[in-house]
């Protein structure tokens, strides 16, 4: 096992395995960015909180890869714009540039990719260099002027975006509860306010990711479900996150919390073999750390009026 505060990264903890392979030769330069800045982003996100982070495993690291999703140069500079903002202290207030440290931060790949960024904000009239050798970065006028656009881009917007796991079990669940939900008519009204929008029911020629991202800014608001443990899933709620769109998160209730598979006959199956007959470690997961501290809606299957219930008046006192 490995603990220790990455400058880059945030507080990592590791099992022997994960930080052998780490170390080693197993993953590339652009796994290993991929886990910095996904990493980085969930410290962040908890309040770069050090007490009772989760144990980070192999397949943990493996899930982050297989998911992770790079964004185009645009949105990494409105990333960027929003990171600074939520470094200063006031107006006006000077941002010290730590491109060796900070550069996971801001959705970068290396400290060179966070200069060129920078560059294109300066270029744009966003961000103006002074102090020192000009290291020291403020946010100008039309850069507040443009954190205001994408801090609110779609006040009047009717779209929801949600965000969940693609299975058959869950059809029933977004048909029956999520979307209805969303879609409900206010007296006196004759359409929904709001528009559902899960990805696999939009009809798109676009590379799937950049549909994603785009939906999610075409959104006033997003409802992310845990269930599953998916990725990108928390790729989702992250970037809806980062944008300053409201969240709304949702779990079926047996997936909140680690379990302990069983087969059919109740006898608990703790480890498997995989196709080098190496073990693998078999268990549900629960939410994430970076998310379990997180307001949601638990339900569960046989109660699925209830959920749209709970579910619909969220939305309500949100809007």
């Amino acid at each position: 096992m490995s603990r220790y505060l990455c400058p880059r990264c945030g507080y990592i903890s590791l099992t022997e395995e994960a930080s052998s392979d780490f170390e080693g030769e197993r993953f590339s330069a652009n796994d290993k960015r991929a886990i910095s800045i996904t990493l980085r982003d969930n410290w962040e996100r908890t309040g770069k909180r050090t007490a009772g982070s989760k144990m980070l495993t192999l397949d943990y690291l493996h899930q982050i890869i297989d998911q992770f999703r790079p964004l185009n140069p645009t949105d990494k500079m409105d990333y960027c714009l929003i990171q600074f903002e939520k470094l200063t202290e006031h107006v006006g207030s000077p941002i010290a540039l730590d491109p060796e440290n900070n550069y996971p931060l801001h959705y970068c790949k290396e400290p060179s990719e966070l200069y060129a960024i920078c560059h294109l904000l300066t270029q744009s009239g966003f961000l103006e260099r002074g102090g020192p050798g000009r290291t020291w970065l403020t946010i100008t006028a039309d850069g507040y002027k443009r954190l205001r656009q994408i801090a609110n881009p779609n006040k009047m917007s009717r779209q929801c975006f949600v965000a969940m796991w693609f299975v058959h079990d869950m059809d029933e669940v977004y048909k029956k509860a999520i979307k209805p939900a969303i879609e409900f008519v206010e007296s006196g009204e004759s359409e929904p306010r709001f528009r559902a929008v899960k990805i696999d029911n939009v009809e798109h020629t676009n590379d799937i990711n950049d549909e994603i991202i785009a939906q999610i800014r075409r959104s006033r608001f997003v409802v992310c479900d845990l269930t599953g443990y998916r990725g990108g899933v928390y790729f989702e709620a992250g970037f809806a996150y980062g944008l300053g769109l409201d969240v709304i998160y949702t779990c079926r209730k047996d997936w909140s919390k680690e379990e302990i598979l069983s087969d059919a006959a109740g006898n608990e199956v703790k480890v498997l073999f995989d196709s080098n007959r190496n073990e693998v470690l078999v268990k549900k997961e629960g939410i994430h750390f970076d998310l379990a501290h997180r307001n949601r809606i638990e339900w569960e299957p046989g109660k699925l009026s209830e959920f749209k219930i709970k579910l619909e008046k969220r939305i309500k006192s949100l809007f």
